[in-house]
């Protein structure tokens, strides 16, 4: 009897680990930020990279496409486990990972408009689309100019936001500057072909560097799933693997 009872703690206690490791974490991340995460193909390099990262320690994850400003509401109702791309300035009460990617923004014209850009109180008098959300992560500065202008506007949607700068139906795009490129490069997968062909998206731009570089994080609810996730960053990067999941979407 003993002998039995001995048995069945031992596969207890080898099942509950291997449950807690076999569970699907649900991420929330935002719409539109292709390449880092491309919803059409489930794919991305951000994606890859958290993938990689939690499958060293036996996790897998189902990623929830939300717009940038559902993302806090749903992980604090506990609808998601974790949520990327975000840092501490979203003001979400989590355990955050160590960086994993960064994002480097810019305001982007149009070169045939000719406008002269060296700083975010240049952007003050001018059309500005930004990512939603834009005001919370790129500083004070910016938030007070946003607030300022009455010409300042934020959208979800990034494809949409690149073809209105095309279309000069906006003066400034402030956002990534690969995201952008993406969407320069692939406009035609997300409006219909009558849309697109007025669409010039040869036209030259300007990449006006007035935004320090980002750094995000992943904000978990558990502590220890967020160690795991670290320890697995620090692997794929030591491995090299991270730097090969970025080769395959940037050129």
């Amino acid at each position: 009897m003993k002998k039995n009872m001995v048995l069945i703690m031992l596969f207890v206690l080898i099942l509950i680990p291997c449950k807690l490791f076999a569970d699907e974490l649900v991420m929330g991340v935002g719409l539109a930020l292709p390449p880092y995460f491309i919803e059409e193909s489930n794919s991305g390099f951000e994606m890859d990279i958290i993938k990689e990262a939690l499958k060293l320690k036996g996790h897998t994850v189902k990623f929830k496409f939300l717009p940038f400003a559902r993302i806090p509401v749903d992980f604090a109702a506990g609808k998601v486990d974790c949520v990327s791309t975000i840092n501490e300035s979203s003001g979400i009460k989590a355990n955050y990972s160590d960086v994993h990617v960064s994002y480097q923004n810019f305001a982007i014209t149009l070169k045939s408009n000719n406008l002269t850009i060296n700083s975010i109180t240049d952007l003050k008098d001018k059309a500005v689309l930004a990512f939603q959300n834009a005001k919370v992560y790129l500083g004070k500065d910016f938030a007070d100019m946003a607030e300022a202008n009455p010409k300042y506007e934020e959208i979800a949607n990034q494809s949409a936001q690149t073809m209105r700068l095309y279309a000069n139906r906006t003066q400034v795009f402030v956002g990534d500057g690969n995201i952008f490129k993406y969407y320069s490069q692939n406009l035609s997968k997300y409006f219909s072909p009558e849309i697109a062909s007025k669409i010039d998206t040869k036209q030259e731009v300007v990449y006006h560097a007035v935004f320090p570089k980002t750094d995000y994080k992943v904000a978990f609810k558990s502590e220890q799933i967020m160690k795991d996730f670290n320890e697995g960053l620090k692997n794929i990067k030591a491995s090299g693997l991270y730097d090969k999941l970025i080769a395959v979407y940037i050129k």
